[in-house]
């Protein structure tokens, strides 16, 4: 019996695998070199990717990339990724949307059927663009109301106590900072919506639902197309719990503000909440009805809005502070932080932030794009699907309908031909170019190499027009939270660090931060911190 049950089991597997190379499997062209060489990629080569994907993408940039050339490397799971090299960035740019697509590589990415159990929640990113549309317009008045919230968040996790030093899990804090500030963006112009940015339950769920929509992402992305049907809905059964989670938090602000709605078709003068909800709801009820009057719907168009806000900037955060500790005995960071913040804000708050005063803060800025230029969560960038057959590459490559292209972003910008000490992290590198090079006004010039810009050697935002539209946001975000920590508050490593940073790991071609860093952090005493910079 034994015997015939493995011979049933071996013939479906052989069955399966037949059926995967037929219909699901991408036919790549026989001039398309494959890194490793050969034919087919050995199973040593995709455990490679696995498990030193650093290493492999080193090889990748090292013999093709810097050479102008293309190729062919593992994915993840069984995926197959062809890795342009960064002299294809333009001729990438260049090429129409009904051939290459952004959005088409981001729904392969999120798997969004799986996790949302709908596409159009990627595929029609309508929330995401309004803050290209209409939030960046409103700016300066969402940021001022972040800075508000981010100064009670950082109080409650970072401690007001001006004497003895209190040590902190630096993650776990960073999450909790980012979501508290990210709600006040989202959803917290409203009094319902106002008190869930400080509801330790509500930021929590957001913050599950993110991690949940990794796994689900993770999880169909690494599955064979044959099997995703079954192991995608495996995956995101945590992300579906989540969502319902979410949604009875969710539900008084909804509920809250379709009223304001009603009421305001009768009152057209009456004063609104100005955060990206009441805009989703706004073009909604316009151009998206059924969604916008499904809770449900909605509940998942503000998942995606959280994971947006969230994710990648409290990464952002950790890396960054971590950096600025790690730096201040060679480049006395802190010191000429605080210098700069107290000369561009000042004591006079009247004016609250502005996009002026942000774009003044050039070596924060400096110290925020060194981090992403060594820390970004993504080792690649620019990823796009290529939706149909007759694609060429400037080096002669033909590309199939399916694939997914993309740039090697770490090890460009880490190369040795590009930055000088390309793997020391000199937290002041952008901003000595920009200083050096002043407009007629007096003003850091070079503004291709500010935080916001994007390009061949900065793809942690994409490029193009597909470039992050909340880039914008965390600028002003990420510079708020130097200001207010640095400004009100000593940070130091644990003796046990001797002044180093704990480095970040890499998780198949995603790089993380520790998740267990620790900072020691003391408060500031008022007589310590001019007037006008205790809540900056």
């Amino acid at each position: 019996m034994a015997q015939y049950l493995l011979i049933g089991v071996t013939v479906l597997l052989a069955a399966a695998w037949a059926v995967q190379q037929l219909f699901f499997t991408i036919r790549f062209p026989s001039n398309l070199p494959r890194i490793g060489g050969g034919s087919r990629f050995s199973l040593r080569t995709r455990w490679r990717y696995h498990t030193d994907a650093q290493g492999l993408y080193k090889e990748v940039y090292d013999n093709y990339s810097k050479k102008g050339k293309t190729v062919l490397a593992p994915g993840l799971g069984f995926r197959d990724d062809v890795i342009l090299p960064p002299n294809a960035l333009r001729w990438l740019q260049r090429q129409p949307e009904r051939l290459v697509s952004a959005i088409a590589s981001q729904v392969d990415t999120i798997q969004p059927y799986y996790g949302f159990g709908h596409d159009k929640f990627v595929s029609d990113p309508w929330g995401g663009l309004l803050v290209k549309t209409d939030l960046n317009a409103v700016l300066e008045t969402v940021c001022a109301a972040m800075n508000d919230e981010l100064g009670l968040a950082i109080a409650s996790q970072f401690g007001t106590d001006t004497e003895a030093w209190k040590e902190i899990n630096l993650m776990p804090a960073a999450r909790m900072i980012v979501a508290q500030a990210a709600t006040r963006f989202t959803l917290g112009g409203s009094p319902a919506g106002r008190r869930l940015c400080s509801e330790k339950a509500y930021l929590n769920a957001c913050l599950d639902n993110a991690d949940a929509l990794v796994i689900s992402a993770g999880l169909g992305g690494a599955s064979p197309k044959l099997l995703r049907p079954i192991l995608g809905r495996i995956g995101a059964w945590g992300a579906k719990r989540e969502i319902v989670n979410l949604e009875e938090y969710f539900k008084p602000v909804y509920r809250e503000r379709m009223e304001m709605l009603e009421k305001e078709a009768t009152n057209p003068g009456m004063e609104m909440p100005v955060d990206h909800l009441q805009m989703m709801l706004r073009y909604g009820l316009k151009e998206r009805r059924d969604e916008a009057l499904s809770l449900r719907d909605m509940t998942k168009r503000l998942c995606i809005s959280n994971f947006g806000s969230m994710h990648q900037t409290s990464i952002q955060v950790v890396n960054m502070l971590l950096n600025i500790i790690d730096s201040d005995a060679e480049f006395d960071t802190i010191s000429v932080l605080r210098d700069e913040v107290a000369q561009v804000i000042g004591s006079d708050k009247t004016s609250g932030w502005n996009k002026t005063k942000v774009a003044a803060l050039t070596r924060a800025d400096s110290v925020a794009r060194e981090t992403l230029r060594l820390n970004s969560f993504s080792s690649r960038g620019v990823a796009r699907k290529i939706m149909g057959d007759g694609l060429v590459t400037e080096d002669g490559i033909a590309l199939p309908k399916g694939c997914t292209v993309s740039l090697i972003a770490y090890w460009l910008q880490t190369d040795g031909d590009i930055f000088e000490n390309p793997f020391k992290y000199d937290p002041f590198r952008f901003s000595r170019a920009r200083e050096a090079e002043l407009d007629e006004q007096g003003k850091p010039g070079l503004p291709s190499l500010s935080f916001v810009s994007t390009g061949s050697q900065n793809l942690a935002f994409s490029h193009g027009k597909h470039a992050c539209p909340g880039r914008f946001l965390v600028d002003f975000e990420l510079k708020m939270i130097i200001a207010y920590v640095l400004m009100n508050y000593d940070l130091e490593f644990p003796p046990e660090y001797n002044g180093r940073r704990p480095q970040a790991h890499w998780v198949t071609d995603a790089v993380f931060p520790p998740e267990d860093a620790i900072i020691r952090v003391r408060r500031k005493s008022s007589r310590e911190t001019p007037v006008g910079l205790l809540s900056v």
